[in-house]
């Protein structure tokens, strides 16, 4: 029996999964100070989105700044993982949908 998920439900998996690891690889493993901006900027491209809307918010209520920060990095670059990821399903769900159509059509 095969499972009929929809592609935004597998995005969603992928997202999650590419999500933690980045955490992770950021947070987590020891690096020096070069690496370690070189990574975050890297693996977390929305950081930089989230650090100017959490200064914003810092500015009106500077107690929940820290915590604004953490929430608008984890969902902006879910956002950004699940808009690559879900476009990378889509292209992949036409190129092979073209491909069979053309393998059809042909004699």
């Amino acid at each position: 029996m095969k499972l009929h998920w929809a592609d935004w439900t597998y995005a969603c998996l992928v997202t999650v999964t590419l999500l933690a690891l980045a955490l992770f690889l950021v947070f987590k493993i020891p690096h020096g100070f070069e690496e370690q901006v070189g990574w975050y900027l890297l693996l977390l491209p929305a950081s930089v989105f989230a650090a100017g809307i959490s200064r914003f918010i810092g500015k009106l209520f500077p107690e929940e700044q820290y915590l604004a920060f953490r929430g608008l990095l984890v969902c902006f670059n879910f956002l950004w993982y699940f808009l690559v990821t879900f476009g990378i399903i889509k292209t992949y769900r036409f190129v092979s949908r073209t491909s069979t159509e053309f393998s059809r059509k042909r004699p």
